[in-house]
């Protein structure tokens, strides 16, 4: 095989396993590079009750809605000694449909995944740590305090 024909081959390739590699963040309300992660963590099934619970608070949301009259929610588990607080700003936390799924996503992208990088701990723990939108002033945080 010559050269010329293997290069944009390998060339393809790589770009392929750069895009499989790097995350995608289609939510840019939130910042990456901010917010605070304690370099703790608890069982991640219990802490999802918990965030589910507390997304269950807020069951609806419209970008761009004022005097909705949100407030901080928070979900606990009894017994669990950690607590899931939710506030959702005026753009829902960049997310354009909301649902009790989507504001999960926002515990696990913006608390679990962006600790879990900075403090590694395995798919069974979830991350405490917590973050405010730079958006809207959305907050998502999961916390000791049960």
């Amino acid at each position: 095989m010559r050269f010329s024909t293997v290069f944009p081959i390998l060339a393809s390739g790589t770009s392929i396993l750069a895009a499989a590699i790097a995350p995608s963040q289609s939510n840019t309300c939130f910042d990456m590079n901010k917010g605070t992660c304690l370099g703790h963590n608890a069982n991640a099934t219990a802490a999802l009750v918990a965030i589910t619970n507390a997304c269950a608070k807020v069951s609806a949301c419209t970008p761009g809605q004022t005097g909705h009259r949100r407030t901080t929610v928070t979900g606990i588990v009894k017994g669990f000694p950690y607590t899931a607080t939710l506030y959702v700003g005026d753009q829902c936390g960049g997310v354009a449909t909301w649902s009790q799924d989507a504001c999960v996503g926002l515990f696990k992208d913006f608390v679990d995944t962006r600790c879990e990088a900075q403090y590694p701990a395995g798919d069974d723990l979830f991350e405490l740590g917590y973050q405010r939108a730079t958006c809207d002033q959305s907050f998502v945080s999961f916390n000791f305090g049960g």
